[in-house]
């Protein structure tokens, strides 16, 4: 059978295939590569393309970008159709029978257009389709994934374009004869949320529990009654970042939630630090697929996306080892923060640039800090930056506003109930806030006697066996954050601290 795939977008495809390739220049004006065995062709404003059973497409580049094989239609983000269209392909032998596959992670794709992700990993080169069904109606697709070779495995990639807000879907991931391999289900949100809520976790890393302390806290939060649209990981979620094998461990042991609830990565420094990678490079990239800019992917990935009125940008601290953002991705960060006309700023970063840790606040450990407060504190404060997710130092801290010049600032407060609990609100804060959520698994860590005191409203550090994670509910006008702090031994929670930010 052969594979339609439609696409609606702005792109330069680039289709080179085992065999020989040709050029041609479409109706539309476009230039399309691709091999002779391939048909694709652009007509009002969608990129159609066929291709024989014995070929799987691997790469759809469209004016230089990548973009996602699919059978999703998009418009194309601009007037200008794309000027070139290149197509790459491998020729295939189809496998009949099972396939192992590591677990899979859901994220959300392009908010724009409602696009969702599944990523999943296998030993070999896979072909296996996806059925995607709406569980509110009959409507079915039939999903052609991309097979990319990873490090020492492939990685697997599905997008759900478009999808409908409000719906439960279904996805169904098979085998190459056609049976069912993996299931899960999972919700969008409806179009225009008036509130949204996420987790914010970090370092999950651990080399005794792999996982199981993470497990613990999603359904120790589960229990409790809260559900977040999706978790934003701050980074390090294995020790080794190029061992696939604790890879498969982490996201084994809370695979139930982050194959159903969009998990959104951030690169740590254990998937771009020599002494953490054995060899291995675009390790977070390999791990999920987002609507990147273009990047080099080799340390670690940045990228943003949308979520009800807030506009949340994803920074990879790894890009320079001197600075931690290099100057391409500055650029491309005051471009994002300029073009959002979301309401609220959310910034999510591993290395943090304000910490009572020892990556923030010694004086032989803190060079990048220092360098992101001097690189990063301007824009952010240009830009209306409202909050930053850090992680690294495995502690909690709230930080007051801090202005660029990396002074807290003048603010006032309102104290009110939340939960049954109090909570402390800045009122209109003319600066970021900086939060660290301690580390989502068992490497615990004190602040140093060194940090400054007079820039936090609370540092606190986190004892054996315990474990923390944040709670962040963003409304139209207030975001409330609760951090929950918890003892993975006693099975008990041990602090909970709540704070807010009022516009």
């Amino acid at each position: 059978m052969k594979k339609i795939l439609s696409f609606l977008m702005a792109i330069v495809l680039v289709i080179s295939l085992a065999g020989c390739t040709s050029a041609s220049t479409d109706a539309s004006g476009v230039k399309i590569v691709a091999d002779d065995e391939i048909s694709a062709r652009v007509e009002n404003s969608v990129l159609y393309v066929s291709c024989p059973d014995n070929m799987q497409i691997d790469d759809i580049t469209v004016d230089g970008r990548r973009v996602w094989l699919s059978d999703g239609k998009y418009a194309i983000p601009n007037e200008n159709q794309p000027e070139k269209i290149v197509i790459e392909a491998d020729d295939i032998e189809i496998s009949k029978g099972e396939t192992k596959i590591s677990p899979v992670l859901l994220s959300l794709y392009d908010s724009g257009t409602n696009s969702y992700s599944v990523t999943w990993h296998t030993g070999e080169k896979n072909n296996s389709d996806v059925l995607l069904e709406c569980l509110n109606d009959s409507e079915k697709r039939e999903i052609t994934p991309y097979c990319d070779k990873g490090n020492d495995d492939y990685v697997n990639r599905a997008v759900f374009y478009e999808l409908k807000y409000g719906c439960e879907y279904k996805y169904t991931i098979l085998n190459s004869d056609g049976s069912e391999n993996y299931s899960a289900t999972f919700s969008t949100k409806e179009e225009n949320p008036n509130e949204i809520t996420f987790m914010h976790i970090s370092d999950t890393q651990d080399e005794e529990y792999n996982g199981e302390v993470w497990k613990q806290l999603m359904d120790y939060m589960y229990s409790s009654g809260d559900s977040p649209d999706f978790i934003l990981h701050t980074g390090d979620m294995v020790q080794y970042g190029g061992d696939e094998k604790l890879w498969q461990q982490m996201l084994g042991n809370v695979e139930n939630y982050v194959s159903s609830v969009p998990t959104m990565l951030t690169s740590g420094n254990h998937s771009y630090w020599s002494d953490y990678t054995n060899g291995a490079s675009s390790i977070e990239y390999n791990h999920t697929t987002v609507n990147l800019p273009e990047q080099d992917t080799e340390n670690g990935i940045y990228y943003s996306f949308n979520y009800g009125d807030v506009h949340f940008t994803v920074l990879s601290s790894g890009d320079s080892s001197r600075t931690g953002v290099g100057s391409k991705q500055r650029e491309w960060l005051e471009n994002d923060l300029a073009s959002t006309d979301k309401k609220w700023k959310i910034v999510a970063i591993h290395n943090p640039l304000y910490s009572p840790g020892k990556y923030g606040s010694s004086s032989d450990r803190n060079q990048v800090a220092r360098s992101l407060q001097k690189k990063l504190g301007s824009i952010f404060n240009e830009y209306n930056v409202d909050l930053v997710l850090e992680g690294h130092d495995h502690a909690f801290a709230l930080t007051k506003p801090i202005d660029e010049n990396s002074q807290p600032i003048a603010f006032e407060t309102d104290t009110r109930e939340y939960n049954s609990a109090t909570a402390e609100y800045f009122i209109a804060p003319d600066a970021p806030i900086y939060l660290m959520s301690a580390a989502g698994g068992s490497q615990n860590r004190e602040v140093v006697d060194t940090y400054d005191p007079s820039l936090y409203v609370t540092a606190q550090p986190i004892e054996d066996y315990n474990a923390g994670y944040s709670v962040i509910t963003v409304t139209e006008n207030t975001l409330t954050s609760t951090f929950y702090k918890y003892n993975y031994k006693s099975g008990t929670l041990t602090a909970q601290y709540s704070w807010g930010i009022e516009k």
